[in-house]
């Protein structure tokens, strides 16, 4: 072992020195007639191929020797060829890989458990997962090795379904899943939002006494966060003897993805006061849960105390305030930011980059967002879409159809998104003849159009109010064979509700059972609010009891169908039932409450709710709120108390407010009060 040791050694030394000096063939003849022979089968071996490259010759390069000492006769043993099989599968070399496996059939060495992960490695990087899968069902009794690399396989190229059915099929086989497999798995559950498997695998981790594995731990907390069961997951967290930082951040995410953001900072201070310290990461869960839950005022404030605390933030933290920036419109915030990109050298970040040009461009920016696309090193697809179809939105369609020719002259080829952003920008601008145009021109340039494609076409007429094209539309993607998807239904819903069409409403609804995308909860929740606004609340709330996955907007939608129609005890009688069954309500629910409160004269009751946001939610009302509030106290013959709450009020109130007292006067028949209006 002693002298193997030293002639690896002494191998490793002379391809250094051959490389110092540039003599690249000897150095890979070394490599592959000695060094590679001498090394044990796990060893990593990515650091002296990298010092290949730094020397000027790639993976590409050193292939090229070995199949010249391949075709000269030179022998390899299975510790080589798996080695370069692993390189063919790095270099995408599809041809010398299946060369290869050739060879290792030819000399009976095909059944070698690391060359069968080697080659499943190979066929899934180049050819495809079906091949590696080939490769692993020709092995008569699979390892935990073979069992691994399938799962990897199917995990790397997104099939996670196929990997969850390659676990269950491992554990048939009596053959004992180890931490690495299973942790993958848990993420694969948590993905899925797979919580009966994910159950079942927690199950088999205490069965096999894994429950102390740290990443184990944290994939499971992990996977209950993403399938909204924060009980379990704060059960597992718990049961963590020393949670690291990367425990706290599973947990802390987990509770701000979900929404219940005051927990997850009373956690963030917990762990600021344990031996784990936050990190950036744990930083970047509390602004991603904020952007979606909260406010995106919030998120600048939560970035401000990130930097107080001494963070600096990265490319997603950059992405994250960028998006809040957007929803707010503030330009000015997003130049400052900006600015900071620029300092810290993330301005090439094609991440920050992007989402540079997304704030420019909902800032209603263009020249910010071509200086932001301008200054990208590395342009790729995504950034050259979001230029182009931002022009398309715009209504500058020469502007976008310049880039994509300069798109194509820079050797990256439209896609499917490319083409689909310019459909929309036709539609939203009211130019539904030239999106057809363009979708019909698709089909001569080799570009199927697929659901997507007709969906932004039939949803820019409806956002115009062209119903009637929406429908026609509709009609011509069926005839070319196109079925319709969740969105495509849900948004001709829309189209039903805006026009009160109960009739063509139903049809839709019998669609969506034909089609089983019935249960799916926006087109639940589309159909709820459609049955609303054309009267049919019965069947609104069949609708609502049936479904299954009810999110916050299905609970939002009935309680507002409920208040228009001066049901609003029926509407607090949801609302309650909606805390119970821990759904957080949203800004939006409490605009549906107060509707309901203000429709049906509930007075108290919306004095109960309003305080309620702050007080027992940790939310601040709206505009919108405070104007609910002034019409309930106008619709109640309350004008003076109106009259004080308005001027009382935090914010500025707009023409709906004075609007909703006015209208109270005139209904009251108080002129004088008009009049001083």
């Amino acid at each position: 072992m002693g002298d193997n040791l030293n002639s690896e050694c002494l191998a490793e030394k002379l391809i250094h020195l051959y490389l110092k000096f540039g003599d690249f063939r000897s150095a890979a003849f070394v490599f592959f007639l000695r060094f590679l022979g001498l090394v044990h089968f796990f060893r990593p071996l990515s650091s002296l191929v990298e010092e290949f490259d730094r020397a000027g010759s790639t993976i590409f390069n050193l292939l090229v020797i070995f199949s010249e000492l391949h075709r000269k006769g030179a022998v390899f043993d299975e510790r080589n060829l798996s080695v370069v099989i692993k390189m063919c599968a790095e270099s995408g070399d599809l041809w010398l890989g299946k060369e290869i496996h050739a060879l290792l059939v030819k000399k009976g060495l095909d059944l070698d458990v690391h060359l069968k992960c080697a080659l499943m490695s190979f066929y899934g990087n180049c050819w495809g997962v079906e091949f590696a899968d080939q490769v692993f069902e020709e092995m008569p009794s699979p390892t935990i090795f073979l069992w691994n690399e399938a799962i990897s396989v199917n995990l790397r190229s997104g099939l996670f379904a196929k990997a969850l059915h390659l676990f269950r099929e491992m554990q048939f086989s009596f053959v004992k899943a180890n931490s690495f497999t299973t942790v993958k798995i848990i993420q694969v559950c948590g993905k899925l939002r797979a919580l009966g498997e994910g159950k079942q695998i927690h199950g088999y981790v205490l069965r096999s006494a894994l429950e102390s594995n740290l990443l184990i731990c944290n994939s499971l907390v992990n996977m209950y966060a993403k399938n909204s069961k924060l009980e379990s997951a704060r059960i597992v967290f718990d049961l963590i003897e020393k949670p690291t930082t990367a425990s706290w951040n599973c947990i802390v995410y987990g509770y701000a993805l979900n929404g219940f953001l005051a927990e997850a900072m009373k956690l963030f201070q917990e762990m600021e006061l344990s031996e784990a310290k936050p990190d950036v990461i744990t930083w970047n869960s509390l602004l991603s849960g904020y952007l979606l839950h909260e406010s995106s005022e919030k998120v600048l404030v939560i970035l401000q105390k990130m930097q107080s605390a001494g963070f600096k933030p990265n490319s997603s933290s950059i992405a994250t305030v960028l998006q809040a920036i957007s929803d707010l419109r503030l330009l000015v915030s997003g130049k400052e930011v900006h600015g900071y990109v620029i300092r810290n050298g993330l301005e090439h970040d094609v991440y920050v980059g992007t989402s540079l040009i997304d704030m420019y461009l909902k800032c209603s920016s263009l020249s910010g967002a071509q200086a932001a696309f301008d200054y990208m090193k590395n342009k790729n697809v995504f950034g050259w879409n979001s230029i182009i179809t931002g022009y398309a939105f715009n209504g500058r369609f020469d502007e976008a159809f310049k880039h994509l020719e300069q798109m194509k002259q820079e050797g990256i080829n439209p896609d499917m998104v490319t083409w689909n952003g310019l459909v929309s920008g036709y539609s939203l601008r009211g130019h539904s003849n030239e999106a057809v145009a363009l979708i019909h021109q698709m089909k001569t340039l080799g570009v199927e159009p697929n659901v997507v494609s007709w969906t932004a076409l039939i949803s820019g007429c409806c956002q115009t109010g062209n119903y009637k094209d929406s429908f026609r539309f509709f009609g011509y993607m069926v005839l070319e064979g196109i079925k319709p998807n969740s969105t495509t239904t849900s948004t001709l819903l829309r189209a039903c509700a805006g026009m009160s069409l109960l009739q063509k409403g139903e049809e839709i609804h019998c669609l969506t059972i034909r089609n089983c995308t019935f249960e799916d909860p926006v087109v639940a929740t589309s159909l709820i609010d459609m049955y609303c606004k054309s009267g049919s609340l019965k069947k609104a709330l069949d609708i609502f009891r049936k479904c299954q996955k009810k999110g916050v907007a299905s609970w939002n939608s009935m309680i507002m169908g409920l208040a228009i129609h001066g049901r609003g005890k029926e509407a607090i009688s949801l609302f309650n039932e909606m805390c119970d069954a821990g759904i957080k309500p949203d800004s939006i629910t409490f605009t549906a409450v107060l509707s309901g409160c203000k429709h049906s004269g509930l007075i108290d009751d919306g004095w109960k709710y309003f305080d309620s946001m702050a007080k027992d939610f940790n939310m601040m009302p709206t505009l919108e709120h405070y104007s609910c509030m002034v019409d309930l106290l106008g619709r109640c013959g309350y004008l003076d108390e109106a009259w004080d709450f308005i001027q009382q009020m935090p914010l500025e109130a707009d023409a709906g407010t004075w609007g909703a007292l006015l209208g109270a006067c005139h209904c009251f028949k108080a002129p004088v009060q008009a009049r001083t209006l």
